[in-house]
């Protein structure tokens, strides 16, 4: 299948049933019954789906295949949340006191479980600025794995991925991208150098903030690794959130797609407010990382940060008085949501660590929705004048 949203409706489509349903039925069940003492055994060795939910099913298999299709990969694997399938990357490939290499400007989440991989087996990480092809090349050697995050949260920085891998290849060391806030149908990672894309599920993929999920994919025998970290974590998901993950995916190119396109007007209305002091989106020409964003063929991102004139204070106004636009964190879903960094994402840094990374207290980020642009932006509009 060409096509994204193709891909996106057909790939990796369930089962055949006799009462030919199109959606997939949901496999609510703990354990298998087999014909055969070997036909159990081809079940536990993975070559037939169903055996026993924690190693797998049905509904995590098309969840799974279809994510494999959209990223052009050889396999993927379901977590039971995005900081699950963080956690099994880590826990897979870095043993006690060894040492991983990572881009400052990563989720708060993946910051405070290096944190306690350091606390806890002694696992080191050389963090690197954003951006830095010098200091990564120079951290690389000896590390187990190295760690990115594009575009990034919350400056929506956008990486030269591919002058990434080519240093990650030269050095063995495997390049792992956090792909979250563009998804397959706004860019292709693994085209592009990267080894293995991870995603939380729970933000675009779900995209109804209605549940909890992640995906990591990539080549088949790195996959199988992972797979064997979360049958032995308990770390899956359970059918029926994996139902609703598969009937989600089905529309991601369309939503993400509408998505972006809403955030980049608004982010072009509000390059021209007085009341706001800048705006940060890689479609936008001012953004210091436009032509890497058009290089690596990011078609756009359904986020827009921008900081206010007026500081914290003006921040903090703004989101008290929106209206349609939740004040909440989390992003991807078809409901706008408008969060501070310095209170959410960003809110375990210390205020030097905030600073180095460039998190301002002005900063406001706006995940978009699916709503009218003009609504939206008669909502901004109404919190910015108060």
């Amino acid at each position: 299948m060409s096509s994204t949203n193709t891909t996106a409706v057909h790939g990796g489509r369930g089962p055949d049933e006799p009462t030919g349903a199109v959606s997939t039925p949901i496999y609510k069940t703990s354990t298998y019954r087999f014909e055969s003492t070997e036909a159990l055994l081809e079940g536990a060795r993975g070559k037939k789906p169903g055996f026993y939910t924690r190693y797998g099913g049905p509904n995590f298999s098309v969840v799974e295949q279809k994510h494999a299709l959209l990223h052009g990969a050889q396999d993927s694997v379901l977590f039971g949340s995005g900081m699950a399938a963080v956690a099994a990357v880590f826990q897979t490939w870095a043993k006690a006191g060894e040492r991983v290499v990572a881009f400052r400007d990563v989720y708060g989440g993946t910051r405070d479980l290096l944190a306690f991989l350091h606390r806890q087996i002694g696992l080191e990480t050389t963090w690197v600025t954003t951006g830095d092809l010098v200091a990564l090349e120079i951290a690389l050697p000896g590390a187990r794995l190295f760690w990115a995050e594009s575009p990034t949260n919350p400056l929506l920085h956008v990486l030269d991925l591919p002058a990434i891998g080519a240093i990650t290849k030269r050095h063995g060391v495997p390049f792992v991208l956090d792909a979250t806030f563009a998804g397959p149908a706004l860019q292709q990672p693994l085209a592009l150098g990267v080894d293995l894309v991870m995603e939380s599920a729970t933000k675009s993929l779900g995209g109804h903030s209605d549940l909890l999920a992640g995906l990591v994919c990539g080549p088949a025998e790195r996959v199988a690794e992972l797979r064997l970290t979360r049958k032995l974590l308990g770390a899956i998901s359970d059918p029926e959130t994996a139902w609703l993950l598969e009937r989600s995916m089905k529309t991601v190119g369309a939503r993400t797609e509408r998505q972006a396109a809403t955030a980049l007007e608004l982010a072009q209305r509000l390059a021209h407010d007085k009341r706001v002091a800048r705006v940060l989106h890689p479609m936008l020409a001012k953004h210091p990382d436009h032509e890497v964003a058009k290089r690596t063929g990011l078609k756009g991102v359904g986020l827009v940060t921008f900081g206010c004139a007026g500081g914290l204070h003006a921040a903090r106004h703004l989101a008290d008085h929106v209206r349609l636009i939740a004040n909440a964190p989390s992003l991807g879903g078809v409901e706008s949501l408008l969060s501070l960094p310095v209170y959410t994402s960003h809110a375990m840094f210390t205020p030097e660590e905030r600073a180095a990374a460039g998190i301002t207290d002005d900063l406001v980020r706006v995940s978009v929705g699916l709503e009218d642009v003009e609504d939206l932006w008669k909502d901004l509009e109404h919190a910015l004048r108060a």
